[in-house]
């Protein structure tokens, strides 16, 4: 099994589980606007990954995530 189909096959259909999700998504993007922007770029291609898997999750985490890239200012162009 891959890392990527993890939550369902978990069966986490858990809104408390998702919101503390997208909460540690922010944390996340919050410790990258602090990096030198030189830094940012490897750490926010992992985020883009993690936010397009999130479409796949439900409970809105992937929109809420999209939301928040567009917030700390790395919204897909």
């Amino acid at each position: 099994m891959t890392r990527n189909h993890l939550l369902g096959y978990c069966g986490m259909d858990d809104e408390a589980y998702f919101n503390a999700l997208v909460r540690m998504f922010e944390q996340a993007l919050k410790a990258v606007v602090a990096l030198e922007s030189s830094q940012q770029d490897a750490f926010v291609e992992r985020l883009e990954r993690v936010r397009h898997e999130g479409h796949n999750w439900g409970w809105g985490v992937g929109d809420d995530m999209d939301d928040l890239m567009a917030e700390y200012g790395f919204a897909e162009e």
